[in-house]
Protein backbone atom coordinates (compact mmCIF):
# COMPACT_ATOMS: atom_id res chain seq x y z
CA UNK A 1 0.00 0.00 0.00
CA UNK A 2 1.23 3.84 -0.92
CA UNK A 3 1.81 6.31 1.73
CA UNK A 4 -0.90 8.13 -0.34
CA UNK A 5 -3.24 5.71 -0.21
CA UNK A 6 -3.24 4.66 3.56
CA UNK A 7 -3.11 9.16 4.44
CA UNK A 8 -6.47 8.68 2.91
CA UNK A 9 -7.96 5.39 4.53
CA UNK A 10 -6.52 6.71 8.33
CA UNK A 11 -8.46 10.32 7.37
CA UNK A 12 -11.85 8.86 6.86
CA UNK A 13 -11.53 6.61 9.87
CA UNK A 14 -10.68 9.55 11.69
CA UNK A 15 -13.66 11.68 10.76
CA UNK A 16 -15.95 8.84 11.21
CA UNK A 17 -14.63 8.52 14.67
CA UNK A 18 -15.17 12.37 15.11
CA UNK A 19 -18.67 11.69 14.30
CA UNK A 20 -19.18 9.05 16.40
CA UNK A 21 -18.74 11.33 19.39
CA UNK A 22 -20.29 14.28 17.74
CA UNK A 23 -23.80 13.19 16.10
CA UNK A 24 -25.25 16.16 13.96
CA UNK A 25 -28.34 16.71 16.45
CA UNK A 26 -26.23 17.17 19.04
CA UNK A 27 -24.06 19.59 17.10
CA UNK A 28 -27.30 21.88 16.41
CA UNK A 29 -29.16 21.32 19.70
CA UNK A 30 -31.78 19.12 19.14
CA UNK A 31 -33.15 16.83 21.88
CA UNK A 32 -34.03 13.48 21.10
CA UNK A 33 -37.85 12.46 21.49
CA UNK A 34 -37.48 11.07 24.86
CA UNK A 35 -35.86 14.05 26.18
CA UNK A 36 -38.85 16.08 24.34
CA UNK A 37 -41.24 13.98 26.30
CA UNK A 38 -39.58 14.28 29.50
CA UNK A 39 -39.84 18.16 29.05
CA UNK A 40 -43.38 17.78 27.86
CA UNK A 41 -44.00 16.33 31.09
CA UNK A 42 -42.30 18.61 32.88
CA UNK A 43 -44.26 21.40 31.39
CA UNK A 44 -47.58 19.66 31.92
CA UNK A 45 -47.18 19.10 35.41
CA UNK A 46 -46.17 23.01 36.57
CA UNK A 47 -49.30 24.63 37.20
CA UNK A 48 -50.82 26.47 34.80
CA UNK A 49 -49.79 30.52 34.78
CA UNK A 50 -50.97 32.99 32.12
CA UNK A 51 -49.55 32.16 28.93
CA UNK A 52 -46.30 32.83 27.70
CA UNK A 53 -46.08 35.93 25.27
CA UNK A 54 -44.87 33.99 22.37
CA UNK A 55 -40.94 35.31 21.16
CA UNK A 56 -40.28 37.60 18.54
CA UNK A 57 -38.56 36.83 15.44
CA UNK A 58 -35.54 38.93 16.40
CA UNK A 59 -35.76 36.95 19.34
CA UNK A 60 -35.75 34.00 17.82
CA UNK A 61 -33.32 34.51 15.44
CA UNK A 62 -31.04 35.73 18.31
CA UNK A 63 -31.24 32.59 20.15
CA UNK A 64 -30.76 30.56 17.02
CA UNK A 65 -27.23 32.29 16.09
CA UNK A 66 -26.00 31.81 19.51
CA UNK A 67 -26.61 28.33 19.36
CA UNK A 68 -25.29 28.17 15.60
CA UNK A 69 -22.09 29.82 17.32
CA UNK A 70 -21.65 27.34 19.86
CA UNK A 71 -21.84 24.69 17.26
CA UNK A 72 -19.26 26.32 15.16
CA UNK A 73 -16.93 26.35 17.98
CA UNK A 74 -17.65 23.35 19.11
CA UNK A 75 -16.63 22.13 15.76
CA UNK A 76 -13.79 23.94 15.20
CA UNK A 77 -12.10 22.84 18.25
CA UNK A 78 -12.71 19.11 17.57
CA UNK A 79 -11.93 20.19 14.22
CA UNK A 80 -8.21 21.26 15.26
CA UNK A 81 -8.33 18.00 17.38
CA UNK A 82 -8.39 15.81 14.66
CA UNK A 83 -6.58 17.93 12.01
CA UNK A 84 -3.35 17.32 15.04
CA UNK A 85 -4.42 13.48 15.26
CA UNK A 86 -3.75 13.47 11.28
CA UNK A 87 -0.37 15.25 11.55
CA UNK A 88 0.62 12.90 14.24
CA UNK A 89 -0.20 9.65 12.61
CA UNK A 90 0.93 10.85 8.83
CA UNK A 91 4.34 11.88 10.80
CA UNK A 92 4.76 7.94 12.67
CA UNK A 93 3.75 6.45 9.68
CA UNK A 94 6.59 8.62 7.07
CA UNK A 95 8.64 7.38 10.21
CA UNK A 96 7.88 3.89 9.50
CA UNK A 97 7.62 3.69 5.82
CA UNK A 98 11.38 5.18 5.67
CA UNK A 99 12.42 2.72 8.47
CA UNK A 100 11.04 -0.16 6.33
CA UNK A 101 12.70 1.05 3.22
CA UNK A 102 16.36 1.46 4.50
CA UNK A 103 15.56 -1.92 6.03
CA UNK A 104 14.96 -3.38 2.53
CA UNK A 105 17.20 -1.72 1.05
CA UNK A 106 20.03 -2.73 3.43
CA UNK A 107 18.53 -6.30 3.05
CA UNK A 108 19.07 -5.97 -0.80
CA UNK A 109 22.86 -4.89 -0.15
CA UNK A 110 24.10 -7.31 1.99
CA UNK A 111 22.52 -9.88 -0.10
CA UNK A 112 24.15 -8.65 -3.13
CA UNK A 113 27.38 -8.12 -0.74
CA UNK A 114 27.98 -4.07 -1.59
CA UNK A 115 27.37 -3.41 2.31
CA UNK A 116 30.67 -2.64 4.73
CA UNK A 117 31.36 -4.04 7.58
CA UNK A 118 30.57 -1.60 9.37
CA UNK A 119 27.07 -0.75 7.60
CA UNK A 120 26.48 -4.43 8.08
CA UNK A 121 26.90 -4.16 11.99
CA UNK A 122 24.68 -1.75 11.54
CA UNK A 123 22.01 -3.34 10.01
CA UNK A 124 22.32 -6.36 11.68
CA UNK A 125 21.85 -3.87 15.22
CA UNK A 126 18.66 -2.03 13.40
CA UNK A 127 17.03 -5.11 12.49
CA UNK A 128 15.80 -8.14 14.35
CA UNK A 129 15.92 -11.49 12.66
CA UNK A 130 18.75 -10.67 9.92
CA UNK A 131 19.89 -14.21 8.69
CA UNK A 132 23.42 -14.78 9.47
CA UNK A 133 24.06 -16.96 6.64
CA UNK A 134 23.21 -14.11 4.75
CA UNK A 135 25.86 -11.70 6.62
CA UNK A 136 28.64 -14.20 6.50
CA UNK A 137 27.93 -14.37 2.72
CA UNK A 138 28.14 -10.61 2.95
CA UNK A 139 31.59 -10.34 4.64
CA UNK A 140 32.97 -13.14 2.21
CA UNK A 141 32.19 -10.94 -1.14
CA UNK A 142 33.50 -7.90 1.06
CA UNK A 143 36.61 -9.51 1.72
CA UNK A 144 37.35 -10.94 -1.85
CA UNK A 145 36.30 -7.58 -2.74
CA UNK A 146 38.75 -5.90 -0.89
CA UNK A 147 42.12 -8.69 -2.05
CA UNK A 148 40.92 -8.15 -5.67
CA UNK A 149 41.14 -3.95 -4.90
CA UNK A 150 44.40 -4.58 -3.33
CA UNK A 151 45.94 -7.13 -6.17
CA UNK A 152 44.13 -4.51 -9.12
CA UNK A 153 46.64 -1.82 -6.86
CA UNK A 154 49.82 -4.05 -6.06
CA UNK A 155 49.24 -5.38 -10.11
CA UNK A 156 49.63 -1.39 -11.18
CA UNK A 157 52.13 -0.37 -9.24
CA UNK A 158 54.25 -3.48 -10.24
CA UNK A 159 53.24 -2.34 -13.85
CA UNK A 160 54.31 1.37 -13.43
CA UNK A 161 57.99 0.35 -11.61
CA UNK A 162 58.33 -1.99 -14.87
CA UNK A 163 57.77 1.20 -16.92
CA UNK A 164 60.07 3.51 -15.15
CA UNK A 165 63.14 0.81 -15.35
CA UNK A 166 62.31 0.47 -18.71
CA UNK A 167 62.48 4.21 -19.14
CA UNK A 168 65.65 4.46 -16.56
CA UNK A 169 67.42 1.60 -19.09
CA UNK A 170 66.41 3.25 -22.24
CA UNK A 171 67.57 6.57 -21.18
CA UNK A 172 70.86 4.67 -19.39
CA UNK A 173 71.53 3.04 -22.91
CA UNK A 174 71.35 6.35 -24.64
CA UNK A 175 73.19 8.36 -22.14
CA UNK A 176 76.09 5.85 -22.72
CA UNK A 177 75.98 6.25 -26.77
CA UNK A 178 76.34 9.62 -25.87
CA UNK A 179 79.54 9.25 -23.53
CA UNK A 180 80.82 7.21 -26.37
CA UNK A 181 80.52 9.88 -28.82
CA UNK A 182 81.39 12.54 -26.09
CA UNK A 183 84.73 11.09 -25.50
CA UNK A 184 85.49 10.56 -29.36
CA UNK A 185 85.16 13.89 -29.56
CA UNK A 186 87.07 14.82 -26.65
CA UNK A 187 90.32 12.57 -27.44
CA UNK A 188 89.74 14.09 -31.09
CA UNK A 189 89.55 17.46 -29.49
CA UNK A 190 92.68 16.56 -27.34
CA UNK A 191 95.26 15.80 -30.44
CA UNK A 192 93.93 18.64 -32.34
CA UNK A 193 95.13 20.68 -28.70
CA UNK A 194 98.45 18.85 -28.36
CA UNK A 195 98.71 19.75 -32.57
CA UNK A 196 97.74 23.17 -31.88
CA UNK A 197 99.39 23.59 -28.60
CA UNK A 198 102.95 22.80 -30.41
CA UNK A 199 102.04 25.45 -32.95
CA UNK A 200 101.26 27.85 -29.96
CA UNK A 201 104.46 27.34 -28.32
CA UNK A 202 106.06 27.90 -31.47
CA UNK A 203 104.42 31.27 -32.35
CA UNK A 204 104.56 32.02 -28.79
CA UNK A 205 108.08 32.05 -29.04
CA UNK A 206 108.57 33.78 -32.56
CA UNK A 207 106.12 36.57 -30.80
CA UNK A 208 108.23 36.51 -27.88
CA UNK A 209 111.58 37.05 -30.11
CA UNK A 210 109.51 39.63 -32.36
CA UNK A 211 108.25 41.49 -29.07
CA UNK A 212 112.23 41.72 -27.56
CA UNK A 213 113.13 43.08 -31.14
CA UNK A 214 110.35 45.23 -31.28
CA UNK A 215 111.54 46.82 -27.56
CA UNK A 216 114.61 46.90 -28.54
CA UNK A 217 114.04 48.96 -31.70
CA UNK A 218 111.55 51.32 -29.42
CA UNK A 219 114.83 51.61 -26.84
CA UNK A 220 116.63 51.96 -29.79
CA UNK A 221 113.71 55.17 -31.20
CA UNK A 222 113.83 56.38 -27.70
CA UNK A 223 117.79 56.82 -27.39
CA UNK A 224 117.57 58.42 -31.31
CA UNK A 225 114.74 60.24 -30.09
CA UNK A 226 116.78 62.14 -27.27
CA UNK A 227 120.12 62.20 -29.26
CA UNK A 228 118.21 63.85 -32.14
CA UNK A 229 116.51 66.38 -29.82
CA UNK A 230 120.26 66.83 -28.81
CA UNK A 231 121.53 67.74 -31.76
CA UNK A 232 118.76 69.99 -31.83
CA UNK A 233 118.79 72.26 -28.91
CA UNK A 234 123.29 71.68 -29.68
CA UNK A 235 122.78 73.22 -33.04
CA UNK A 236 119.47 76.05 -32.29
CA UNK A 237 121.76 76.62 -29.47
CA UNK A 238 124.67 77.88 -31.52
CA UNK A 239 122.23 79.37 -34.19
CA UNK A 240 120.82 81.54 -31.32
CA UNK A 241 124.63 82.55 -30.04
CA UNK A 242 125.43 83.39 -33.79
CA UNK A 243 122.26 85.08 -34.75
CA UNK A 244 121.51 86.76 -31.63
CA UNK A 245 124.06 86.54 -28.86
CA UNK A 246 124.40 84.75 -25.68
CA UNK A 247 121.36 86.33 -23.81
CA UNK A 248 119.79 86.75 -21.73
CA UNK A 249 117.01 88.04 -24.99
CA UNK A 250 114.75 90.31 -24.37
CA UNK A 251 111.77 90.94 -27.15
CA UNK A 252 109.48 94.11 -26.82
CA UNK A 253 105.84 93.99 -28.24
CA UNK A 254 103.77 96.24 -28.84
CA UNK A 255 99.80 96.73 -28.59
CA UNK A 256 97.14 98.43 -29.32
CA UNK A 257 94.37 98.52 -26.58
CA UNK A 258 92.05 100.29 -29.22
CA UNK A 259 92.89 99.24 -33.21
CA UNK A 260 94.24 102.49 -34.91
CA UNK A 261 94.60 104.43 -31.86
CA UNK A 262 98.52 104.88 -31.56
CA UNK A 263 97.88 107.05 -28.16
CA UNK A 264 96.59 103.34 -26.83
CA UNK A 265 99.43 101.40 -27.69
CA UNK A 266 101.11 99.89 -24.63
CA UNK A 267 104.75 97.58 -24.73
CA UNK A 268 105.07 94.62 -22.53
CA UNK A 269 108.45 93.00 -22.58
CA UNK A 270 109.53 89.29 -22.73
CA UNK A 271 112.67 87.73 -21.33
CA UNK A 272 113.16 84.39 -23.05
CA UNK A 273 114.62 81.57 -21.04
CA UNK A 274 118.09 80.63 -20.99
CA UNK A 275 120.13 78.67 -24.15
CA UNK A 276 120.75 75.88 -21.56
CA UNK A 277 117.09 75.36 -20.94
CA UNK A 278 114.82 75.51 -24.18
CA UNK A 279 117.55 76.68 -27.15
CA UNK A 280 115.43 75.01 -29.49
CA UNK A 281 112.09 77.59 -28.59
CA UNK A 282 113.73 79.93 -28.19
CA UNK A 283 115.25 79.99 -31.69
CA UNK A 284 112.05 79.49 -33.22
CA UNK A 285 110.48 81.95 -31.63
CA UNK A 286 113.23 85.01 -32.13
CA UNK A 287 113.27 83.66 -35.47
CA UNK A 288 110.31 84.67 -36.31
CA UNK A 289 110.44 88.17 -34.54
CA UNK A 290 113.55 89.10 -36.21
CA UNK A 291 112.10 87.70 -39.94
CA UNK A 292 109.32 89.85 -38.91
CA UNK A 293 105.85 87.64 -38.80
CA UNK A 294 105.07 89.20 -35.52
CA UNK A 295 105.61 92.80 -37.18
CA UNK A 296 104.02 92.59 -40.32
CA UNK A 297 99.75 91.83 -41.00
CA UNK A 298 97.40 91.64 -38.27
CA UNK A 299 99.14 89.62 -35.50
CA UNK A 300 97.13 89.49 -32.95
CA UNK A 301 95.89 88.49 -29.34
CA UNK A 302 92.63 86.70 -30.35
CA UNK A 303 92.10 84.25 -27.82
CA UNK A 304 90.66 84.49 -24.12
CA UNK A 305 90.72 81.04 -22.23
CA UNK A 306 91.01 82.46 -18.88
CA UNK A 307 93.58 81.07 -17.81
CA UNK A 308 95.76 82.13 -20.82
CA UNK A 309 95.72 85.11 -23.91
CA UNK A 310 96.70 83.36 -27.11
CA UNK A 311 98.60 85.63 -29.96
CA UNK A 312 98.58 84.49 -33.62
CA UNK A 313 100.78 86.02 -36.35
CA UNK A 314 99.42 86.87 -39.88
CA UNK A 315 96.62 85.80 -41.22
CA UNK A 316 95.02 84.22 -38.56
CA UNK A 317 92.61 86.48 -37.92
CA UNK A 318 91.67 85.81 -41.84
CA UNK A 319 91.22 81.93 -41.67
CA UNK A 320 88.06 79.75 -41.51
CA UNK A 321 88.53 78.80 -37.92
CA UNK A 322 88.39 82.64 -36.43
CA UNK A 323 85.53 83.52 -38.51
CA UNK A 324 87.65 84.50 -41.57
CA UNK A 325 87.27 83.55 -45.10
CA UNK A 326 90.78 82.24 -45.76
CA UNK A 327 90.40 78.37 -45.81
CA UNK A 328 93.31 75.58 -45.20
CA UNK A 329 96.43 76.17 -43.15
CA UNK A 330 96.92 79.70 -42.55
CA UNK A 331 100.69 80.14 -41.82
CA UNK A 332 102.45 78.25 -45.68
CA UNK A 333 105.17 80.52 -45.67
CA UNK A 334 106.26 80.36 -41.89
CA UNK A 335 106.25 76.20 -43.08
CA UNK A 336 108.71 76.48 -45.56
CA UNK A 337 111.01 78.96 -43.52
CA UNK A 338 110.47 75.95 -41.04
CA UNK A 339 109.45 78.24 -38.19
CA UNK A 340 105.84 77.54 -37.60
CA UNK A 341 106.19 74.67 -35.30
CA UNK A 342 108.92 73.40 -32.97
CA UNK A 343 110.43 70.24 -34.01
CA UNK A 344 109.46 68.30 -30.54
CA UNK A 345 107.85 68.91 -27.02
CA UNK A 346 110.93 70.97 -25.41
CA UNK A 347 110.21 71.39 -21.76
CA UNK A 348 112.56 71.91 -18.93
CA UNK A 349 110.81 71.28 -15.12
CA UNK A 350 113.62 74.41 -14.35
CA UNK A 351 111.06 76.65 -16.25
CA UNK A 352 107.54 76.05 -15.66
CA UNK A 353 104.23 77.02 -16.85
CA UNK A 354 104.18 79.80 -13.79
CA UNK A 355 101.73 83.06 -14.19
CA UNK A 356 103.29 85.78 -16.63
CA UNK A 357 105.05 83.20 -18.26
CA UNK A 358 104.72 82.55 -22.37
CA UNK A 359 105.02 79.33 -24.46
CA UNK A 360 104.25 77.56 -27.51
CA UNK A 361 100.30 76.62 -27.99
CA UNK A 362 98.92 73.43 -29.77
CA UNK A 363 100.42 69.53 -29.15
CA UNK A 364 101.82 67.34 -30.23
CA UNK A 365 104.04 70.06 -32.86
CA UNK A 366 103.36 73.48 -30.59
CA UNK A 367 103.73 76.52 -32.38
CA UNK A 368 103.44 78.98 -34.34
CA UNK A 369 100.86 80.47 -31.83
CA UNK A 370 102.14 81.73 -28.60
CA UNK A 371 100.24 82.42 -24.96
CA UNK A 372 100.81 84.24 -21.81
CA UNK A 373 99.96 82.32 -18.74
CA UNK A 374 97.33 84.41 -16.52
CA UNK A 375 97.00 81.36 -14.07
CA UNK A 376 100.26 79.06 -12.97
CA UNK A 377 99.50 76.30 -15.48
CA UNK A 378 102.43 73.96 -14.14
CA UNK A 379 100.09 71.25 -13.28
CA UNK A 380 97.91 71.33 -16.99
CA UNK A 381 101.01 72.35 -19.33
CA UNK A 382 104.12 70.44 -17.64
CA UNK A 383 104.73 67.14 -17.36
CA UNK A 384 102.62 64.07 -16.45
CA UNK A 385 105.41 63.87 -13.40
CA UNK A 386 104.75 67.38 -12.14
CA UNK A 387 100.72 66.65 -12.05
CA UNK A 388 101.72 63.57 -9.78
CA UNK A 389 103.66 65.97 -7.24
CA UNK A 390 101.16 68.47 -7.38
CA UNK A 391 98.31 66.48 -6.76
CA UNK A 392 97.26 64.12 -4.26
CA UNK A 393 96.87 60.14 -4.75
CA UNK A 394 93.35 60.54 -4.78
CA UNK A 395 93.04 63.16 -6.58
CA UNK A 396 94.87 61.63 -9.42
CA UNK A 397 93.06 58.79 -9.54
CA UNK A 398 89.97 60.37 -10.18
CA UNK A 399 91.77 62.33 -12.93
CA UNK A 400 92.92 59.41 -14.71
CA UNK A 401 89.98 57.68 -14.52
CA UNK A 402 88.08 60.47 -15.64
CA UNK A 403 90.48 60.76 -18.94
CA UNK A 404 91.78 57.38 -19.54
CA UNK A 405 89.84 55.12 -17.67
CA UNK A 406 92.54 54.52 -15.03
CA UNK A 407 95.79 55.55 -13.77
CA UNK A 408 97.73 52.40 -15.80
CA UNK A 409 96.05 53.88 -19.12
CA UNK A 410 97.40 57.25 -18.94
CA UNK A 411 98.92 58.29 -22.30
CA UNK A 412 102.15 59.92 -21.73
CA UNK A 413 102.34 60.90 -25.34
CA UNK A 414 98.92 62.48 -25.21
CA UNK A 415 100.24 64.32 -21.72
CA UNK A 416 103.21 65.89 -23.28
CA UNK A 417 104.28 69.34 -21.92
CA UNK A 418 103.94 72.79 -23.85
CA UNK A 419 107.24 74.40 -24.47
CA UNK A 420 108.38 77.65 -22.09
CA UNK A 421 110.28 79.74 -23.31
CA UNK A 422 110.15 83.15 -22.04
CA UNK A 423 108.69 85.21 -19.37
CA UNK A 424 106.98 88.94 -18.99
CA UNK A 425 109.13 91.41 -17.19
CA UNK A 426 107.57 94.34 -18.10
CA UNK A 427 103.67 95.47 -18.48
CA UNK A 428 102.53 93.18 -16.51
CA UNK A 429 99.40 95.79 -16.42
CA UNK A 430 99.38 95.67 -19.74
CA UNK A 431 98.66 91.59 -20.03
CA UNK A 432 95.83 92.31 -16.93
CA UNK A 433 94.24 94.44 -19.31
CA UNK A 434 94.27 92.45 -21.81
CA UNK A 435 92.75 89.76 -19.70
CA UNK A 436 89.84 91.73 -19.30
CA UNK A 437 88.65 91.06 -22.88
CA UNK A 438 85.01 89.76 -24.19
CA UNK A 439 84.96 86.86 -25.49
CA UNK A 440 82.01 85.07 -27.85
CA UNK A 441 80.63 82.70 -24.82
CA UNK A 442 79.71 86.67 -23.19
CA UNK A 443 77.35 86.93 -26.05
CA UNK A 444 73.66 86.79 -25.23
CA UNK A 445 72.58 83.14 -27.25
CA UNK A 446 70.00 83.76 -30.04
CA UNK A 447 68.19 80.23 -29.69
CA UNK A 448 69.02 76.91 -28.19
CA UNK A 449 70.08 74.93 -31.39
CA UNK A 450 72.97 78.03 -31.66
CA UNK A 451 73.91 77.77 -27.82
CA UNK A 452 74.22 74.35 -27.83
CA UNK A 453 76.54 74.27 -31.07
CA UNK A 454 78.57 76.94 -29.87
CA UNK A 455 79.28 75.42 -26.28
CA UNK A 456 80.39 72.21 -28.29
CA UNK A 457 82.96 74.67 -30.28
CA UNK A 458 85.79 75.53 -27.47
CA UNK A 459 87.63 77.65 -29.80
CA UNK A 460 84.81 79.94 -30.70
CA UNK A 461 83.88 80.00 -27.13
CA UNK A 462 86.87 81.66 -26.14
CA UNK A 463 87.49 83.87 -29.13
CA UNK A 464 88.13 87.86 -28.20
CA UNK A 465 85.01 90.40 -29.75
CA UNK A 466 87.52 93.09 -30.23
CA UNK A 467 91.05 91.11 -30.77
CA UNK A 468 94.02 93.15 -29.45
CA UNK A 469 96.46 94.03 -32.84
CA UNK A 470 100.01 93.54 -32.18
CA UNK A 471 101.77 96.39 -34.09
CA UNK A 472 105.77 95.36 -33.39
CA UNK A 473 107.52 93.34 -31.56
CA UNK A 474 111.38 93.71 -32.02
CA UNK A 475 114.33 92.11 -30.29
CA UNK A 476 116.14 94.17 -27.57
CA UNK A 477 119.75 94.69 -27.37
CA UNK A 478 121.49 95.08 -24.36
CA UNK A 479 118.32 95.72 -22.30
CA UNK A 480 118.65 96.09 -18.59
CA UNK A 481 115.58 95.17 -16.32
CA UNK A 482 115.67 98.19 -14.27
CA UNK A 483 115.35 100.29 -17.07
CA UNK A 484 118.93 101.56 -17.65
CA UNK A 485 120.92 101.10 -20.67
CA UNK A 486 118.28 100.07 -22.49
CA UNK A 487 119.19 99.64 -25.94
CA UNK A 488 117.49 99.99 -29.28
CA UNK A 489 115.18 97.61 -30.73
CA UNK A 490 117.16 95.54 -33.35
CA UNK A 491 115.37 92.31 -35.75
CA UNK A 492 118.84 91.38 -37.33
CA UNK A 493 122.25 91.34 -34.67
Amino acid sequence: MTPSLLSASLLIAILMMCTHHHPVEALFGRKKPAEDAAADAATNSKPTAEPARPPSIIEAEARTARELAAAVATLTKDLQTCTGRVEAIEEGFQDLYAAHLNSVDGLRKCKEGMLTTEAMSKLSTDLDGVNPALLEQAHAKEEAKKRAERDEKLAERHRELIHELESQVQQLVRRERTWERTISELVARRDMLESREGAWERTIGELMGEIEIRNRRESWWEDMQKDMERRIGALSRIAVVERFGYGPHYVSMVVELEEGVSSSQREIIFQLAPLELTPHSVHIFLSQVADGYWSRGTPAFAINAEHVLQACPHPCLDSVDMGGNVPGYPYGDMKRAGLDTVSFQEYSPQYPHQKYTIGFAGRPHSGPEFYINTLDNTMDHGTLAERKMMMNPTHYKVWAQENFGSTEDVDEKAMEPYPCFGKVVKGFEVVDELAKGLTRASLPKEDESEAEEDESDELYEHILLRPVHIASMTILKDYAPDGEGKGAASDEL
